[in-house]
């Protein structure tokens, strides 16, 4: 038998005047409360612009599917 999953993705954004400060505390709560519906983290991803300064972290997730 093979297993499905699905997948979401969240994106965090940095804030700050400059746009460049992510708070730790707020993402763990994120992460937190995804694992309490079932979602397990797999990856995340940086995704830059210009000159390395993060735009938005991604957040992928899976947890065996709830659909058939």
């Amino acid at each position: 038998m093979t297993t499905n999953y699905e997948y979401k993705v969240i994106e965090v954004k940095p804030g700050g005047f400059w746009g460049t400060v992510l708070a730790p505390e707020s993402i763990e709560a994120q992460l937190n409360e995804m694992a309490k519906q079932g979602w397990e983290l797999v990856n995340s991803v940086d995704v830059n612009h210009g000159h390395g300064a993060t735009s938005k972290v991604m957040f992928i997730f899976k947890r065996i599917a709830t659909f058939s």
